[in-house]
């Protein structure tokens, strides 16, 4: 994200950076510093000042109109005849009235009634669904040391019966997410209360740095979420040809992962860019520019679902595996803590610069993890570290 901002819109960048937005290196661990280790840098802000800072900078463009508290109830258009796409024309307004339109954008997340909203056109969307088997609960604090007294952008793990993050937010904010298995209703019923779920908080490795100096200012009481899933829609035929002509998804409307995994604001950045360049490639040409889109969603966004669906698989954390894989790929876990050439593997794909494909054919990277893979037991698990569910 914060290299589409510097490279497609430094004025955005700009203005984060002004209301108090940091940048945090994620290097500092690799030795000595490289070519390239300002783009492995992160942006250290809240989803609300990046939408409320995004939101100033579309009402500056000229011929914008910004209409709040408006509800859409549909899409307007016309039903494919003959095996043709249906074509959108505008949108319906709640309470009557039609916004007509040359093309549609619908970015309303992942709970968007877009698929019920074409059925009325005669489109089925086809939807892939793989569920997390998680709910999480995250509170938000005020921290005064500020996230320049970090290392580390996030400091999070996985003990199995709880995955764990705590992430620092631009002006003196934090927050900690706290997620666990769906079935696990009694964890579950205990860290929805505010004191318990500091408590816990505590015991954790990472999120207990937080809380060292003293209690903190909770900003929130306990927030749940549910329904964390990963969902890949696809919005053209066998043939990559689009189902509907005049519409587009972008976001969780189109494809969304596990939100623990923090990449729905950059796969929702890349995929505006990418249809924004499919518009000034194809113009008013709809199927072209349908085309284009979706294969470049194809390429640049649909590796992080199945990505996700993996790491949900097997945990983010394969070091309590049996499996021999996972295991092996534990150890070049623990190599790329201090590996210069690892590590910086690594971020690159936890910073969705780099899929697991292009990893293995870098030849680096390729002949390193071979080293360690050759060698795993000079890489150790470090124990166990944190509470036990009883605990």
């Amino acid at each position: 994200l914060r290299i589409l901002l510097r490279e497609r819109f430094p004025d955005v960048l700009e203005d984060l950076l002004a209301v108090g937005c940091t940048t945090m290196s994620t290097t500092n661990a690799l030795g000595e510093p490289q070519p390239g280790d300002d783009d492995l840098a992160v942006l250290v802000v809240r989803r609300t000042t990046l939408e409320w800072v995004l939101r100033r900078a579309v009402q500056r463009q000229p011929g914008v109109e910004v209409r709040t508290g408006v509800a859409v109830a549909g899409l307007d258009g016309t039903r494919g005849t003959g095996g043709g796409p249906a074509v959108v024309t505008g949108v319906r307004l709640d309470g009557g009235g039609v916004v007509p339109a040359d093309a549609v954008v619908v970015a309303g997340g992942r709970r968007s009634p877009l698929p019920s909203w074409l059925a009325e056109l005669g489109v089925e969307i086809d939807e892939t669904i793989r569920e997390s088997g998680l709910v999480y609960v995250s509170r938000w604090y005020r921290w005064p040391e500020g996230p320049q007294a970090l290392a580390d952008p996030k400091l999070g793990g996985d003990l199995r019966f709880v995955k764990y993050l705590g992430v620092p937010g631009d002006g003196e904010t934090l927050s900690v997410t706290l997620a666990v298995p769906s079935a696990d209703a009694e964890l579950r019923s205990a860290l929805a209360d505010g004191d318990r779920f500091d408590l816990a908080c505590r015991l954790l490795p990472g999120p207990d740095r937080f809380f060292r100096s003293g209690p903190l200012e909770p900003l929130t009481d306990v927030k749940a979420m549910g329904g964390l899933l990963n969902r890949l829609r696809r919005f053209v035929d066998a043939d990559g040809r689009p189902v509907a002509l005049g519409v587009h998804a972008v976001g969780d409307a189109h494809t969304c992962t596990n939100p623990l995994y923090g990449r729905g604001c950059s796969l929702a950045a890349v995929q505006a860019v990418l249809l924004a360049d499919a518009f000034a490639d194809h113009g008013g040409d709809a199927e072209a520019r349908g085309r284009a889109y979706e294969a470049a969603c194809d390429a640049q966004v649909e590796p992080w679902f199945h990505a996700s669906v993996e790491m949900d698989k097997g945990g983010a954390d394969p070091s309590g595996s049996e499996n021999p894989a996972a295991r092996a790929m534990a150890a070049v876990l623990v190599a790329a803590a201090t590996d210069a050439v690892l590590g910086r593997a690594m971020v690159r794909l936890w910073n969705l610069l780099a899929t697991p494909a292009d990893l293995a054919t870098d030849p680096a990277v390729a002949a390193r993890m071979a080293e360690v893979l050759a060698n795993p037991d000079a890489y150790p698990l470090p124990p166990p570290e944190g509470p036990t569910r009883e605990e």
